[in-house]
Formats: structure tokens, C-alpha cells, sequence
């Protein structure tokens, strides 16, 4: 009987210590296997573990770990939504993956109350307000001790240093400073009846509501406290973890390595939101611990960042963004975390009415998205257990090409670009009538004062003298003299009418009209004169040149009827063509009475007309006519009369 009793309990020891191997799960969250010790450990709002060593901070989702900081650090806390970490140097923040690190003094733990931040630090107490760390007085001594924690507990805060235990009222303004022990106190746990406290890493002391200390319990090397359920785990750095009754502080079991695969030198301890415990080494290890209590929750998909155009924005605060078009490519990243099932968990996303398979996948990317409004949801599952829905809305706003001010403004400019063109063209057609209706004028009046020249042109008088001197010729019975006249008149008429029909003729033409009037007129008048045309031309021929008809013959005509009468003076008239200057000069001298005699006795009526006909036609020829008429005068002497002017040069090639 008695050796059956001895067989049963050894295979019951065999079968516990079986089953509590399989409730442990080993993870090693540095790479390589490095050693590093496991200072602290806590859990995220996604549900990420932060582990804090000496070898830097780690998050871990049950399947790897992601170095966040190289940093040795004491402390990982999380508040709200940012990530405070203590390190040897000072405070680093994490929000949303960006990090900002400020120096001080050692930071061993981090505390909050009522949304402050408190640093328990190498010298005294510190807050951190308006990323700034603002040294706490309290007293002398306080001020500059080793602070190893601050814990609120029954109404009181206890600061625990290397120079012992107080309490105070208050950490900003403290009235009540009482010091309750010289022993010097790091871990506390709250209970439901006590503080249960941890001195020189040896005893277990509790604290109740009185502030009264009671020692409960001894164990060497102890590191960190944490319940679980009604159980106490206290890690130690030497022998595992030793598990004690909660309410009666009674040994319960051991968990080493002499009973289960997990180090003797042990650290932090945590329990997340799941119920499960997790135990940080010295070692680079940590192990989940499964109480069988653990919790079968349904999974949570959080958005871990929101990438705009690859650049990160703000997620947590902002879940509707209104992007212009030139931000259209987006990237989603969203995670579940499950320790009990990690490799379990899949996703899939919508957007819009568009909806992907499920996959492992935890991030993607939409780009060059069309303008407008989407609506991106994501979801998870984890060994069938579909998570609930999370939602982010943005509109990408159109081009400004295809937004309704720039339709207005483009019909605008058309409208006002159209009216401009319309307006020029107005103007344009205005300016080209009113210079067709100054041309028409223009040809008008010299089609007029060309009539008018041209009724001008043959004097009456002289016609009759013409005819006259012809029939006296033949009652002569001079036939020789007489068919020479009678040819030099039939050319000048010819010519007359000839001309009178173009707008220009050659310069021959002109001459040879001027010589068959002068040679008639020689015939003809009382008196006797000589006439000379003199040409200056350079290398251009008469035929070449062109000039208006009967344009010389008035001045000529004046010379011969008003210069000579009542002189004794051998009369005489020049006419002189000249080229000079991209202009043709004309000249007509006699050596007559002067032109101030001639104005005087003329007939106004009839022979003033014809000049001023032809100086308006030269004046409308060219507007740098330098047209002159005056008497020649020599030592005061009349000697004649002249008359000069110029119009362009033009040729027939």
C-alpha cells in the first residue's frame, strides 16, 4: 500500500510538472540571442508589448520584435496615446512613430496622476509639462535621493528612495512630508487590502490604510511583484518565481527550471489585457505564461499609421481628411494583435464598394487615386472571430483644373479675351474704313482738282491765238509753216487728252508735251522768248520715270503770259529736272518782272485758280513737297521769278 501511494505521487508530480511546461511559451526579442535584461514590460492601446532592457526598447506582437530605441532604458509607460520611456540619460516620448528625447538626471520610474507626468529620477522628483522636465521640491533631503518609485495609494503618495520611505499629501504643492521607514523600498503592488511592498529586495511588507508596515513574507533576490488572480508571482533573479497566496501570503508553488523550461534569473513581471503573464530574464527571453484564466476575447484591429504621399499624418485625431489633388497616394497600415492565436490573424480592407480577399497582409497602398470622396475600412479575424470595423475618411479634391472657380474664371478670360478680339476687330475695321473713306476722300479730291486742272490746262486765249495764227498761215499761203503747226498742235491736243486718262505718265511725256506748247506759244506771242529743259538724272532715262500729268505746264504758262510784258529784257525760261536724294526736283526760272508784279496784275479769277489747283495736287503728292514760288532778286535787282519743288522719285522697274 504504501509503495502504491509513493508510485501515484510520483506520477502525479511527473503530470504537473508536464502540464505546467506546456503553459509556457518562450520568445527571445533580441537578435542573435544577444543577452540583454528585461527591465519592464507593458502593453499598448493596438495591444503590443513595449519591453524595456539594457539593450534598448522592443515591441512585440507574439511573432517579433521590433527595436524602437537602442537607448538602455528602466521604464516603459504608456499614457493616452504617446509612449513615455525612462533611460539612464533622461525621457524619450513615441507618438505615433515619431520620437523626441530630453535630457536629465536617471529616470528609474514613471508615474501618473491625474494626467501628470512624474519622473522618479537619480536626484529627487521631476515633472515633465510642456516637453520640459521640471525639478519637484519637497525636502533637503528628498531633493537629492535616488528615487526609485512614486506610488499613489489610500489618499497618500509614497516616494521611495535610498534614504527611506515617506509619504506626502501632495507631489506639486506637498504640506505633509512624513518619512515611514529607513528601509529602502523599489517594488509596490496594490492589492485589494493592502500595498504590498518589496525592502532590499529581500522582505514583503505590507501597508495599510494607517500607513502601518507589516512584514509578510522573505525571499532572496526578489525583482518584481505581480498578481494573478488570487496569486502573488514574485520573480527573483536567482530561483524563478515563487507563488504565494494573495490574501494569506502562503507559499503555493515554485516555477523554475528545476519544474519547467524558464530561467532562474528572472526579472520584470506583467499581465495583459488578455490574462496572460508574461516574465522578462536577464537573458534576452521572455516567457507567456497561460493561468487557464486567460481570457478568449474577441480580436481589435487598430490603424497603426496613415501615410499620405509617404508621409505620415495624424490618425488618432483627425479621421476625415480633406487632401488636395496632388495628395492622392495613400497608404494604410492597421494591426491586431493576438498572443493566443499570433499566426491566426488575417485581414482584408474596403474601399468604397471595393473589397479584397482576406490575406496576412496589414498594410496598402492606393496610388494615384482619381479626385473625390472614399471611405477606407478595415477588418480582421483571428481563429474565426471576425474583429470590428475601423474607418477613415478622405476626399481628394479635383484639379484645379476641374473645380467650378476655375470654370468660371476660364469662361471669364474667354468672354473678356472674346470681347477684346471683338473690340480690336471693330476698331480694326473702323480704322481701315475711316482710312478707305480718307482715301476715297483724298482720290476724290484730286480726281476734282485733276478735272479742274484739266479744265485749267488749255487756256481759251490760247487756243484761239493757235487756231487763228493757223488760218492766217494759210491765207498766207505758208503750207510749209503752216502743216508743221498744225502737227505741233494736233500732238500737244493728243497728248492733253491722252493723259488726262492715267494717273502717271514718263517723264518724256511730260517733255515733249512742255516743248510742243512752248513752240506753239513761241509762234504765237507778240514778243519773242527762248526756252531751255535741262535734265540731271544721273544714269536714270526719261522713259523710266513716272510723274503726273500736266503738273509743270500752269507754272509754265504763268512765265509765258504775266512774266515778259512791258520788258525789253531778252526773255528767257528754264525748265530743270533733277534727281537727288530719292526725290525728283523741279525748277522753272524766267528772267521775267518777278512774281510779286505778276500776283499784281493778273487775272485773279481765272489764273490764280490754276496755280493753287496744282500746289494743292503737289501738296497731296507728297507732304514733303518743299514747294516754293517767289521772285529772284540780285542786289536788290528783280531778276525774275522761280518756282521749286519736289516729289518722289518713282520708275517703272
Amino acid at each position: 500500500m504504501h509503495k502504491k501511494t509513493l508510485f501515484i505521487i510520483f506520477i502525479f508530480a511527473i503530470y504537473s510538472n508536464y502540464a505546467q511546461e506546456n503553459k509556457l511559451s518562450r520568445f527571445s526579442i533580441v537578435d542573435d540571442f544577444t543577452e540583454a535584461t528585461i527591465n519592464h514590460i507593458t502593453q499598448d492601446k493596438i495591444g503590443y508589448l513595449w519591453i524595456a532592457s539594457n539593450n534598448g526598447v522592443y515591441k512585440f506582437d507574439g511573432i517579433k520584435a521590433q527595436n524602437v530605441s537602442t537607448k538602455s532604458s528602466n521604464y516603459v509607460l504608456k499614457n493616452q496615446n504617446t509612449i513615455y520611456i525612462a533611460h539612464t540619460n533622461g525621457l524619450t516620448t513615441c507618438y505615433q512613430n515619431k520620437k523626441e528625447h530630453f535630457n536629465s538626471n536617471e529616470v528609474y520610474k514613471i508615474s501618473v496622476f491625474k494626467d501628470s507626468i512624474f519622473l522618479a529620477t537619480a536626484k529627487g522628483i521631476c515633472i515633465f509639462r510642456k516637453n520640459q522636465i521640471v525639478p519637484l521640491f519637497f525636502n533637503s533631503i528628498i531633493n537629492s535621493s535616488i528615487v526609485y518609485n512614486i506610488v499613489n495609494a489610500n489618499n497618500q503618495f509614497y516616494i521611495a528612495t535610498n534614504k527611506g520611505l515617506w509619504s506626502t499629501d501632495n507631489l506639486i504643492t506637498p504640506q505633509k512630508i512624513k518619512k515611514i521607514s529607513n528601509l529602502t523600498f523599489k517594488q509596490f503592488l496594490a492589492t485589494k487590502n493592502y500595498m504590498v511592498t518589496v525592502a532590499n529586495n529581500l522582505e514583503i511588507f505590507t501597508i495599510d490604510k494607517n500607513a502601518t508596515i507589516q512584514k509578510v513574507y522573505e525571499l532572496k533576490d526578489i525583482h518584481s511583484l505581480k498578481q494573478l488572480n488570487d496569486e502573488i508571482w514574485i520573480s527573483t533573479t536567482s530561483n524563478g518565481i515563487e507563488v504565494i497566496n494573495a490574501h494569506t501570503f502562503s507559499f503555493i508553488r515554485k516555477v523554475n527550471k528545476y519544474n519547467a523550461k524558464i530561467s532562474n534569473t528572472l526579472t520584470s513581471l506583467f499581465v495583459d489585457t488578455t490574462n496572460f503573464l508574461w516574465v522578462g530574464s536577464n537573458n534576452g527571453y521572455i516567457y507567456q505564461y497561460d493561468s487557464n484564466t486567460s481570457k478568449s476575447v474577441v480580436p481589435k484591429i487598430h490603424f497603426e499609421k496613415v501615410l499620405v504621399n509617404y508621409k505620415e499624418v495624424n490618425h488618432l485625431e483627425n479621421k476625415k481628411q480633406n487632401l488636395p489633388s496632388s495628395e492622392n497616394n495613400i497608404t494604410f497600415s492597421y494591426k491586431t494583435v493576438d498572443f493566443k492565436n499570433p499566426h491566426k490573424t488575417q485581414y482584408r480592407y474596403q474601399l468604397n464598394k471595393n473589397t479584397s480577399p482576406w490575406s496576412i497582409q496589414s498594410q496598402v497602398t492606393f496610388a494615384s487615386l482619381q479626385s473625390g470622396s472614399y471611405v477606407f475600412t478595415a477588418q480582421s479575424k483571428s481563429n474565426n472571430q471576425l474583429s470590428g470595423k475601423i474607418s477613415y475618411s478622405f476626399t481628394i479634391a479635383n484639379p484645379f483644373y476641374k473645380q467650378t472657380w476655375f470654370y468660371i474664371l476660364i469662361t471669364s478670360l474667354f468672354c473678356l479675351g472674346l470681347a477684346a478680339v471683338i473690340e480690336l476687330r471693330i476698331k480694326k475695321i473702323k480704322k481701315k474704313n475711316q482710312q478707305k473713306v480718307v482715301q476715297l476722300t483724298t482720290q476724290n479730291y484730286l480726281m476734282s482738282l485733276e478735272q479742274k486742272a484739266l479744265q485749267l490746262q488749255m487756256n481759251p486765249h490760247f487756243i484761239f491765238n493757235v487756231l487763228n495764227g493757223i488760218k492766217a498761215l494759210g491765207n498766207a499761203g505758208n503750207l510749209k509753216e503752216l502743216n508743221k503747226t498744225i502737227t505741233q498742235f494736233s500732238i500737244l491736243l493728243r497728248s492733253i487728252l491722252n493723259n488726262s486718262r492715267t494717273d502717271e505718265i514718263t517723264l518724256l511725256d511730260e517733255i515733249q508735251t512742255l516743248e510742243s506748247y512752248l513752240a506753239l506759244e513761241q509762234k504765237m506771242h507778240t514778243f519773242h522768248f527762248d526756252y531751255s529743259i535741262q535734265l540731271n538724272l544721273k544714269t536714270i532715262d526719261t522713259e523710266e520715270i513716272l510723274i503726273p500729268p500736266m503738273l509743270i505746264q500752269p507754272f509754265v504758262e504763268n512765265s509765258v503770259r504775266h512774266a515778259f510784258s512791258n520788258t525789253n529784257k531778252k526773255a528767257k525760261i528754264e525748265i530743270i529736272f533733277e534727281v537727288k536724294h530719292q526725290y525728283l526736283h523741279i525748277t522753272i526760272l524766267d528772267n521775267g518782272i518777278g512774281f510779286r508784279k505778276i500776283k499784281e496784275k493778273r487775272d485773279k479769277k481765272h489764273k490764280s485758280a490754276a496755280l493753287e489747283i496744282t500746289e494743292e495736287r503737289i501738296q497731296n503728292i507728297t507732304p514733303n513737297h518743299g514747294f516754293h514760288i517767289g521772285t529772284i532778286l540780285k542786289n536788290k535787282s528783280v531778276k525774275g521769278t522761280k518756282v521749286a519743288f519736289k516729289i518722289p522719285l518713282k520708275t517703272d522697274y
